[in-house]
């Protein structure tokens, strides 16, 4: 088995590993000119780092967690929001992209960063408005072949 060392340095590289990807999916287009669609899937995960950084700095200001004897799971968060991201952008691996998050939520539990708890409740706020982003933005930045005609006003 591997020790807790190792184990720590696997789920500190998860989320940074996650967000170089989408990263490197996000500017992709450039080469290609295609400067609007880059635009769309920055706007995308930034957007989605400001929901869960947001409820992080509420939850600091207004002790939202600590009030039920939890803590919010920083780290579910932007992994859910992340996985969110690539579910869109990269959908024929969204199953591969859930696996991940499972995996990296079980990793979390064994080493004790948080308990279930923590991770659910921070899972049950966050997952419903980073799907809706995801949604709403997919017209605009999945892959070619994957996108739907965007929605007329």
């Amino acid at each position: 088995m591997l020790d807790y060392e190792t184990l720590d340095a696997i789920a500190d590289a998860y989320t940074p590993l996650l967000g170089g990807l989408w990263l490197l999916l996000a500017v992709s287009p450039l080469p290609r000119g295609q400067w609007r669609l880059a635009a769309l899937r920055i706007a995308l995960g930034l957007t989605t780092l400001v929901v869960c950084y947001g409820l992080m700095f509420a939850d600091k200001a207004l002790g939202l967690w600590p009030a039920l004897g939890l803590d919010y799971s920083t780290h579910s968060a932007v992994a859910i929001a992340a996985v969110g991201i690539l579910g869109t952008l990269l959908p024929r691996l969204r199953p591969t992209w859930i696996a991940s998050l499972l995996a990296y939520f079980a990793l979390m539990l064994y080493q004790r960063y948080h308990s279930l708890a923590d991770i659910a409740t921070t899972t049950a706020v966050i997952a419903p408005p980073v799907v809706w982003l995801c949604m709403r933005f997919a017209p605009h930045v999945a892959p070619i072949g994957h996108r739907q005609p965007a929605p007329q006003p």
